[in-house]
């Protein structure tokens, strides 16, 4: 089997660029068989370091052959999108079909694809109604579903969204879990790594995310005003925070004055190492996201034993199973009574960091591939 990937955009931190590396590294070791074939443009900077990234791999290919996605600007998006509809008619000829894991990132369509949809948030979320991300959604979603081959989403609640949202297709929606990177697990505590960021062991609740309306930070925070006064006084809310200028500045006003609390630390840039270290040192990691595709900071927090308090919306119910604490997004108290209990009760955290390390055992990239080279091979049998 020769399956193409759109390389063009999967270096960074970004979830998609995680899952696309992730899943074609998984692939090529799980499958030394078959090849994988990851399209660039022809810009030298763009191949080397992919070939750097993937090279250990005989059969991962890197070619060029795609225009960059925004090589033109928006005033000749038109052009950009005819140029790339040319460049997959003349790779497919020597591909089975391609995997589009961003398929809403590529100017145009290949003929022959199976498509990951991670969520489809800028249709069903108010906070992106109008905008431009909303209607590229709304344009492409439903030409995904007439065309594809099959539709990966990364839980059945994804799944689930679709079908509810686009009854009449009938391709196939094929639910393929998505894991953490085995370098998230439990460290002991790096002394000098914590106390540069003013923490020790076990002396803070800790957030990781973009900073979004999706995200509930505004919850959170207040949240925290409410833990019992022992709690606040001998513990710091940790968030590391990603994201634009603007959605932060939106998030500070939100806030007010609840935000210059100064046990409360925001961070940003944050190496993976420090991350792990965060996890691993941390009373609990809160993650009370009012929807999800996936959440993969939970399985990171629970492979590196820290215990995790989430949502009980979306699919983290189904991502953390019994491995959490869930409470109600919308109640500010249900977040800071969840949040005593973690701190008040050892036997609490330790219950549910063991539930954590089982719970994570559930989701690996090894796991992800073979599952998705199931899906490959149900195409080809209907092909």
């Amino acid at each position: 089997m020769r399956v193409g990937f759109d390389a063009t955009n999967i270096l960074g931190h970004s979830g998609i660029r995680t899952y696309t590396r992730e899943l074609v590294l998984a692939l090529a070791s799980e499958f030394p068989e078959d090849e994988f074939v990851l399209f660039t443009t022809f810009s030298s900077s763009k191949k080397t370091p992919l070939q750097k990234f993937f090279g250990g791999y005989p059969n991962i290919t890197i070619t060029g052959g795609l225009p960059h996605p925004r090589m033109l600007g928006d005033s000749l998006r038109r052009v950009t999108e005819l140029t790339e509809s040319i460049a997959w008619w003349i790779h497919e000829v020597k591909l089975d079909f391609v995997h589009l894991t961003d398929p809403y990132g590529t100017p145009a369509l290949p003929g022959s694809f199976v498509a990951t949809i991670n969520d489809i948030f800028p249709i069903t979320e108010e906070e992106y109604h109008g905008s431009d991300l909303s209607r590229k959604y709304i344009l492409r979603t439903p030409v995904l579903l007439k065309k594809a081959h099959a539709i990966i989403t990364p839980t059945a609640y994804v799944k689930e969204v679709l079908r509810e949202s686009y009854q009449s297709f009938p391709v196939d929606i094929v639910p393929v879990h998505d894991a953490a990177s085995e370098s998230f697990r439990h460290v002991p505590p790096d002394e000098e790594v914590l106390s540069g960021y003013g923490l020790s062991r076990n002396s803070y609740f800790l957030f990781i995310g973009r900073v979004d309306p999706r995200k509930n930070l505004a919850n959170l925070v207040k949240a925290w005003s409410l833990i019992s006064e022992g709690n606040r006084s001998r513990s710091n809310l940790v968030l590391v925070l990603s994201g634009c200028l603007e959605e932060k500045e939106k998030f500070r006003k939100q806030c007010g004055k609840l935000l210059e609390d100064s046990s409360i630390i925001s961070i940003e840039g944050v190496s993976e190492e420090d991350l792990i270290q965060l996890y691993s040192s941390a009373t609990a990691f809160v993650f009370p996201s009012f929807a999800e595709g996936f959440g993969l900071p939970v399985i990171e927090a629970m492979q590196c034993g820290c215990p995790v308090i989430t949502s009980n919306v979306s699919c983290l119910p189904e991502i953390t199973g019994d491995a959490a604490i869930l409470i109600d997004p919308n109640s500010p108290e249900e977040i800071a009574a969840a949040m005593n209990a973690a701190a008040d009760s050892d036997g609490e955290r330790d219950k549910l960091i063991s539930k954590g390390f089982k719970q994570a055992e559930l989701f690996s990239w090894k796991l992800t591939a073979k599952r998705t080279m199931d899906v490959y091979r149900g195409i080809m049998s209907r092909k």
